[in-house]
């Protein structure tokens, strides 16, 4: 037998295997329901407007745009002296 062949026979049997076992798998009986857990209550307290939070979101913003024109800059910087017209 070939090695081709009997590399093909052994990926359809493990399919074959593989399909027939994945439902089994995840089969369960109707009655094994779980039971739904109780609600959770959470308490927020709203103390209005936070400056810190909003100085880091501020900073944050500021660092990325900085980070962004510092790479544009590095990018398009030109390597070579730029010609003047009247040097042409």
């Amino acid at each position: 037998m070939s090695s081709v062949r009997r590399l093909t026979r052994t990926m359809t049997g493990a399919l074959v295997v593989s399909a027939l076992a994945a439902p089994a798998a995840t089969a369960r009986p109707l009655y094994d329901r779980p039971s739904e857990p109780a609600p959770t209550v959470t308490r927020t307290i709203d103390e209005g407007f936070d400056a810190g939070s909003a100085a880091i979101g501020a900073g944050g913003a500021a660092v990325v745009l900085l980070l962004t024109a510092a790479g544009a800059v590095g990018v398009s910087h030109r390597r070579h002296p730029v010609r003047l017209a009247a040097e042409r």
